[in-house]
């Protein structure tokens, strides 16, 4: 049952792989005038918003990764100083009003992530 677990992150790395992928094919990915993503774009440099995204596919991975090797506890560390840092970053793209698609993804993924590995543990 606990290698299941691995799948929600796992996933979101793969999702963070695409946007990667996306975010150096193209200079905008959002989606307009939804979640004002385009104020984002133009607030974030294109490297920084590359870095983050390559950030969130190392990090989703090596919580997948852990969960797969039984590690719950290192998994648990891990999702949760990311959750601490998207309550911050989403007080930030609140604040200025500039959201972040795949940085609201990731919270969601670190959240669910949390609360599977505390009812499974």
């Amino acid at each position: 049952m606990t290698p299941l677990l691995a799948i929600v992150p796992l996933t979101g790395s793969g999702l963070m792989i695409y946007y990667t992928y996306e975010n150096v094919k193209y200079v905008n990915v959002c989606l307009p005038g939804i979640f004002h993503c385009e104020r984002f774009n133009f607030i974030v440099p294109r490297r920084i918003r590359l870095l983050l995204a390559v950030g969130a596919v190392v990090v989703l991975f090596l919580i997948g990764l852990s969960i797969i090797m039984g590690a719950l506890m290192i998994a648990l560390v891990l999702s949760i100083i990311g959750l601490l840092i998207g309550v911050y970053g989403v007080y930030l793209q609140v604040s200025h009003r500039a959201y972040c698609m795949y940085c609201l993804t990731t919270d969601v993924i670190l959240f669910l992530t949390t609360i599977l590995i505390i009812i499974n543990s």
